[in-house]
């Protein structure tokens, strides 16, 4: 992948590298998603980061909910990646969207997360997601399942329901969407390792911590 489209991407999100992390919410509070659109974008957008806002190191996922290869990767990567780098303050996770036109059910599912998201349960969403993509992807009406997972992931039902039911998310996946697109990412999973480095596919935990550390080592920081 060209340094072109690490730089394009890398502006991209550029705005989100800027914002602090939103507020934590307890695993049993109920969060309410906030009325207005303008308020549900600037929410979801803060949500969609993971870690220190100070961290030295940031790392950027280009992904799908339907796309098997990023479910992959969050089976068999990510929890390595959450554990070494994000929880312990080296890097800061930033996840951006990008729908498969041959995934009908991806917007929508994208759509739910951001709803989510606005409520700060953006990553709870973002798990139950890629957890029971075989169940959404295929069911006859993935609405019903998105406002089950809505609560499941400690989101108020009635606030989530409205979210979805207005598209407000909507201004923020097509952003995301042509952001991509310029930056001529094409295909998902896709990582921006540091600002510099490009990884495209589901690969490994090995091989992506070998890719982290190595930016890591350029930047005379300590690893993991």
């Amino acid at each position: 992948m060209s340094g072109r489209t690490v730089v394009a991407c890398c502006a991209m999100v550029a705005a989100l590298a800027a914002q602090g992390p939103p507020a934590p919410l307890s695993a049993q509070e109920t969060a309410v998603v906030p009325t207005g659109q303008q308020a549900v974008l600037e929410a979801a957008d803060r949500a969609r980061s993971r870690g220190d806002a100070d961290a030295p190191l940031r790392i950027v996922e280009i992904s799908d909910f339907e796309c098997p290869f990023c479910a992959q990767f969050h089976r068999d990567t990510w929890p390595l990646v959450d554990s070494l780098y994000v929880r312990s303050g080296i890097a800061r996770y930033l996840w951006i969207s990008f729908p498969n036109s041959r995934h009908a059910r991806a917007w929508p599912a994208i759509e739910a997360a951001f709803c989510a998201g606005a409520a700060g349960r953006f990553w709870e969403m973002h798990a139950i997601l890629f957890e029971t993509q075989e169940a959404w992807s295929e069911a006859e009406d993935p609405h019903a399942r998105f406002l089950e997972y809505g609560q499941r992931a400690g989101v108020e039902a009635e606030s989530f329901a409205a979210c979805l039911r207005a598209d407000q998310p909507a201004p923020l996946q097509v952003s995301d969407y042509e952001s991509a697109l310029r930056s001529g990412i094409t295909s998902t999973p896709f990582f921006i390792v540091g600002d510099s480095l490009a990884i495209q596919g589901a690969v490994s935990a090995e091989r992506f911590r070998a890719a982290v550390d190595s930016v890591l080592e350029a930047r005379d920081l300590p690893r993991p």
